[in-house]
């Protein structure tokens, strides 16, 4: 096949993914600017739409999306939920997460807009392979918490990471790094030199402080319920919390033993329990939609799968490393 038939073959794909794109604005209405979500709002009258909103992979502030890709990132999951939060026909979300977890500050900015959805619309999370650590931390900020039986969630602790190559450099390289600072933590935590004991300390400092905003957010998000919905709940108490948050990770059978999940089962159920507690907010018996809210058209999506086939073989350097050193010099709510 010579250049000229794959350039031509690119500009056609390129236009059926345009005109897709197109075609599917009304059906992701979460790709819309807010003005224009604004304008469009009375489309769609008397209805109960429920928000399905997808978190993938790590939690950070900045990920990898793009056209071809469903934006289900940590910063497609805050935008989402704010345009949700505006919509006045969605009178409920399902948040779906499948995440180790990731940086403190996203997985907050995160559970602090659930948390303000709640005040006004039901929140479920439902709990894939992996919603550990931020995952579950951003989990925590809904009103109930669904998970498969084989769910591995928990982890709830907080990692500090560095690398340290001074060895490397002075012994095998003989390489010595000159660094002129202003106080002597200024290059606290370089991986050019051994950490000191103060330093250590400095850091485990804001590992325990970061430990306890991990708990407290759970005692505000779970513990402190007082909700009147009548879907299922299952307690955690303030003893279970500090027993078991040393960073282990359980079932989902075991987290609702514990009290750390409300109900084991999978998207059907959170339906069922979100349809419910619909009617009872809204007084409403009209049959819930679920809307796929940061998802991307199913053309592109197909086009995506096409790329990924014919590259799957290309392992990335990154897939290799694991994400405590990729986000390192960072405090994570992660598991790995």
């Amino acid at each position: 096949m010579n250049a000229s038939v794959i350039s031509k073959i690119i500009v056609i794909l390129c236009a059926l993914c345009l005109i897709a794109g197109i075609l599917n604005i009304d059906k992701h209405e979460a790709y819309l600017d807010e003005g224009s979500q604004k304008q469009n709002k009375n489309i769609i009258t008397n209805s109960n739409k429920v928000a399905v909103i997808e978190l993938n992979g790590a939690i950070a502030s900045s990920a990898e999306s793009s056209f071809f890709s469903a934006d289900a990132n940590a910063a497609g999951m805050l935008k989402s939920l704010k345009l949700a939060k505006e919509d006045k026909d969605v009178k409920g979300i399902i948040l779906k997460i499948n995440s180790p977890g990731g940086t403190v500050a996203m997985s907050q900015n995160i559970y602090n807009q659930i948390i303000k959805i709640r005040e006004n619309k039901p929140v479920i999370s439902v709990l894939d392979d992996v919603a550990a650590s931020g995952g579950y931390y951003i989990a925590s900020a809904s009103d109930r918490i669904v998970a498969q039986e084989g769910t591995l969630t928990g982890s709830i602790g907080v990692i500090f990471s560095f690398m340290d190559y001074h060895n490397l450099l002075i012994n095998k390289l003989d390489v010595n790094q000159v660094v002129i600072k202003s106080g002597k933590f200024k290059d606290i935590g370089s991986s050019t030199r051994q950490m000191t004991e103060e330093e250590r300390k400095l850091m485990k400092d804001i590992v325990d402080d970061s430990y306890s905003q991990f708990l407290d957010a759970i005692r505000i998000g779970r513990i402190a319920r007082n909700d009147s919905y009548e879907a299922q709940k299952t307690p955690l108490s303030e003893e279970t919390l500090t027993s078991y948050a040393d960073g282990r990770v359980f079932t989902g059978r075991q987290a609702q033993k514990l009290g750390f999940v409300d109900v084991t089962g999978d998207i059907d159920t959170a339906k069922t329990m979100i349809e419910s507690m619909i009617k009872q907010k809204f007084n409403s018996s009209l049959p819930v939609k679920l809307i796929n809210y940061n998802k991307k058209n199913t053309f592109s999506e197909y086009l995506s799968g096409i790329t990924e086939y014919n590259s799957k073989s290309n392992i990335k350097l990154t897939d290799l490393i694991p994400t405590s050193v990729i986000l390192s010099r960072k405090p994570l709510y992660l598991w790995e």
